[in-house]
């Protein structure tokens, strides 16, 4: 908790700032009072979103009190505008400041020609707030989009009986804010469709409220896989309270894997899904989980490591396991093509096929949200078909 109020505390900061900021931009170029109004109406509804956004949080408000699309609003300014405008305004007072301390030229007078002026200072005054608007409405309109991607896996270890099977690998699903009530269904639905082998949720069921558990193991309950449904637990579950998370959902005897394996027999073969807890996400922590259901493991089945964060495939790896499920990447979230934004910056592995050796690990882009836009890497649910090599 004390995390999260200083991360609203420096959001609240640099709002403040940069308020203070255009405002004194403003002054300087000599633009009129309707820009100072302008400044106010975009910037006041911003802090308060933020302020109603904490005393949600402070008060455990499980309703949302904003609008869906404000609440999106809210969190694209704060979490991906504002960071990229702060620092560069900070940077440029600073600047200022010390110029002014030296001599180099009067308050008011820094030798830039005042009509490049006005229309520098209109610019920066604009500019974020309309990307800001704009990236809201894609979000809005793309709320309820995913695919369906297609995989061939092929695997040197796969038995023969086990040539095409099928799985439906769902995670991320983040049940709660941002997801409709109609993506909720289509998701349901379109994994049904598949008519997969295996229904395997790769972890963050919820996206944080205990209240969306109910909703969550109902998703659960009606995938539809022809040998099972299973999953594993990722770090979304854990925010609220991880116990009662696994209480209610081995109550309700959905499938979740809590440090345990699941052994089922497809075709005569017998398959073991393993699958640990969260652990934390530095690879310590990751190979820590690994290693805490690798005992449980069967020579006599093909071995398949359900977990959520995909690093868990060097552990996998190492320890001769052919094929590794994982998610929590969202693929990236924000990429400007497939080789460079936030995936391959943060993970190893992050979307998509990756093969060492002889195992293979599939990372999937997730089919929900915690933040509510993706730029080139949509939601997906990924259809795997394995293949002996």
């Amino acid at each position: 908790m004390w995390f999260v109020l200083s991360i609203i505390a420096l959001m609240l900061f640099a709002d403040l700032w940069w308020w203070y900021f255009v405002r004194r931009k403003v002054q300087r170029a000599g633009l009129g009072s309707g820009w100072q109004w302008f400044i106010s109406l975009t910037m006041a509804p911003a802090v308060l979103g933020l302020l109603l956004l904490l005393i949600a949080r402070l008060i455990r408000l499980e309703t949302m009190i904003m609008p869906e699309w404000a609440v999106k609003l809210v969190f694209i300014w704060h979490f991906l505008v504002l960071p990229l405008i702060f620092l560069p305004s900070i940077a440029r007072q600073t600047l200022d400041w010390f110029r002014r301390a030296i001599g180099r030229f009067r308050d008011g007078d820094d030798g830039i020609n005042p009509s490049r002026r006005v229309f520098l200072t209109q610019a920066v005054v604009v500019v974020p707030p309309a990307v800001t608007l704009a990236m809201t409405g894609q979000s809005v309109m793309a709320r309820d989009d995913f695919r369906i991607r297609r995989i061939e896996v092929p695997l040197k270890p796969l038995p023969p009986s086990l040539e095409g099977l099928t799985i439906a690998l769902v995670t991320d699903p983040h049940v709660g804010s941002f997801m409709s009530d109609h993506k909720y269904r289509e998701i349901i639905r379109a994994t049904n469709e598949l008519d997969a082998d295996l229904v395997l949720q790769g972890g963050d069921l919820i996206n944080h409220s205990l209240k969306d558990l109910p909703d969550g193991i109902q998703m659960l309950r009606k995938m539809r896989g022809r040998y099972g449904v299973l999953s594993c637990q990722g770090n979304h579950d854990c925010i609220s309270n991880r116990e009662v998370f696994e209480t209610l959902t081995r109550r309700a005897e959905v499938g979740m894997l809590l440090d345990e394996s699941s052994v089922i027999r497809i075709r005569g073969c017998p398959v073991q899904i393993l699958a640990p807890r969260w652990s934390g996400r530095s690879d310590s922590d990751v190979w820590k989980g690994v290693n805490r259901v690798l005992p449980q493991r069967r020579s006599d089945a093909f071995a398949i490591l359900l977990v959520h964060h995909p690093h868990s495939f060097d552990a996998a790896q190492a320890a001769g396991i052919p094929l590794t499920l994982a998610g929590h990447t969202h693929g990236g979230q924000l990429q400007l093509i497939s080789e460079i934004g936030f995936g391959p910056l943060m993970y190893r592995y992050w979307s998509g096929l990756y093969t060492r050796g002889d195992c293979s690990a599939v990372i999937s882009n997730g089919i929900g949200n915690w933040f509510p836009l993706r730029v080139n890497v949509p939601c997906e649910i990924i259809h795997l078909t394995l293949r002996r090599a």
